[in-house]
């Protein structure tokens, strides 16, 4: 059990630093910065309907391209999840089966939990002691 528990925390440890790579704040911020322009659009007494309904739809589709950017990185961390499970389906202790078992149970989830933040709070003194 104990071997589960180690692998499991440093593929999430390693899920930790993938995802803190890729540009999630960024995309939600684009999406609802593109959501407030769209309320104001749509609030605007100024703008005609017919330019209201042209920035909308541009609006939208850059939504929609955000959108698909953010599952793609969220299906890109589950793609890196399962090929860092392989490994583990070597060994008959860590196959799949007892693997996911375990994730769904609260120490499964505690310790995913765990490994985020002890990565962003190493990453966090990292910066200050660099400092």
């Amino acid at each position: 059990m104990v071997g589960v528990i180690i692998y499991l925390y440093f593929v999430f440890f390693i899920i930790a630093i993938l995802t803190d790579f890729l540009p999630f704040s960024a995309l939600i911020k684009n999406i609802s910065q593109l959501g407030t322009n769209s309320l104001r659009t749509i609030r605007s007494p100024i703008i005609d309907d017919s330019d209201k309904e042209r920035i909308l739809l541009v609006n939208s589709l850059k939504m929609f391209k955000q959108s698909l950017k953010m599952t793609g990185f969220i299906i890109l961390i589950a793609f890196c999840g399962i090929l860092l499970l392989l490994p583990g389906s070597f060994f008959k202790s860590l196959n799949y089966r007892v693997l996911l078992d375990f994730l769904v149970t609260y120490t499964g989830i505690f310790l995913t939990l765990a490994s985020f933040f002890s990565y962003f709070l190493l990453k966090k003194l990292y910066v200050k002691i660099r400092l």
